[in-house]
């Protein structure tokens, strides 16, 4: 039996909670090391000003808890998802010890989350990231030891269809839905769309669009907070159309997402997506017959309009990206990759060279 730490936000409904769960459902002892106990989500200005004066102390305590941590559990590997806070030192310290170190990367750049991430990620075993090009980008700066490219999935224990009650459709039901984090790309492509439906029941759900969001024709169908766990697959279910609309270009990256954990988990949870079209994801799905796609907002209006009258087909679509998506495209299977790797590659590896110059960014 493996033993895992696993570091990283254990929210339900968090994907690296979800990914502990797969190794624990793979035979795998995992301890879970909740990155938010130390860095907590907090909203007000005066609490954020706090946590920023009192970052470095927060950081290093972390460090020293994950380093006390792994003397206590002795593991045979550890994974994080992303790291952010953990510094390179700790990471050595971690491989003297004769642990694995593996980071599950989520996002589309290492260049955008300050200089310890980018000192640290040279010191993973191996990087296994979620986008196809993030490898070669992020290669251009730092010499890495290895990548891996392993898309997102779904939670089997969460994603999954459920029986709605009578509360469930008067908090969720709506012809278009978009559960997400603001970012300026989705508010663009989002307003352009209620510019050209401006009667359209479309509802938005997510952190961020209540204090960012600029569009005067947008305000109407913002929620003002996020859905988790169980209430992000309910809205899901509730929704008629399921909108997959990626994070847009950020510094450092060659590319937007093409996919993201959403491309994975309304499927799975019985929705209909109507998914922005790119070739990583007609990789994974038929489209017209496991979801729908668009790629200019004229196309996505039209789309809309197309399927919010054809039930019927909307229904058989779903089906289609359900028996696609699960099992297939579960964090267990992702998680198997993992393990399957280490068991391939484990050994002590010796350090190339140390962080490149990344002043580019």
């Amino acid at each position: 039996m493996l033993r895992i730490l696993f570091i990283g936000e254990n929210w339900y409904g968090s994907n690296a909670r979800s990914c502990a769960e797969g190794l624990r459902r793979l035979g795998c002892q995992v301890f879970d090391i909740d990155q938010r106990t130390f860095f907590p989500q907090v909203r007000l200005l005066s609490s954020r000003l706090v946590t920023r004066f009192l970052r470095f102390k927060l950081v290093d305590e972390f460090n020293r808890h994950i380093l006390s941590e792994a003397d206590k559990f002795r593991p045979d590997i550890v994974i994080t998802m992303k790291g952010m806070f953990i510094r390179a030192n700790t990471l050595q310290s971690l491989r003297d010890k004769g642990i694995a170190l593996y980071n599950y990367f989520p996002d589309t750049s290492a260049f955008t989350d300050g200089k310890m991430l980018q000192q640290s990620l040279p010191e993973y075993d191996c990087i296994f990231h979620t986008k196809p090009f993030w490898y070669s980008d992020a290669t251009k700066y730092l010499t890495l030891r290895a990548g891996y490219f392993l898309p997102h999935g779904y939670n089997p224990h969460l994603h999954h269809p459920v029986e709605l009650d009578a509360r469930d459709i008067s908090d969720y039901r709506c012809d278009v839905s978009f559960i997400a984090i603001h970012s300026r790309y989705k508010e663009k492509l989002l307003d352009g769309l209620v510019s050209l439906r401006p009667d359209l029941d479309l509802c938005i759900w997510g952190n961020g669009w209540t204090d960012r969001c600029e569009s005067i024709r947008l305000r109407r169908c913002i929620k003002g907070f996020g859905l988790l766990g169980e209430r992000f697959v309910r809205a899901i279910q509730a929704s008629r159309i399921n909108l997959g609309i990626m994070n847009g270009p950020r510094e450092g990256a060659s590319s937007g997402d093409l996919t993201t954990s959403r491309s994975y988990q309304i499927p799975a949870s019985g929705g209909f997506m109507l998914h922005q079209r790119n070739p990583e994801v007609l990789g994974l799905y038929q489209e017209g017959e496991e979801i729908a796609c668009f790629e200019s907002v004229a196309e996505l209006a039209d789309k809309i309009d197309y399927y919010l009258a054809r039930p019927a087909e909307r229904e058989k679509i779903a089906q289609g990206g359900h028996a696609r998506c699960v099992p297939a495209y579960s964090y267990d299977n992702r998680m198997s990759e993992v393990l399957s790797w280490h068991i391939e590659h484990s050994g002590t590896k010796e350090p190339q060279v140390a962080l490149a110059k990344v002043d580019a960014f």
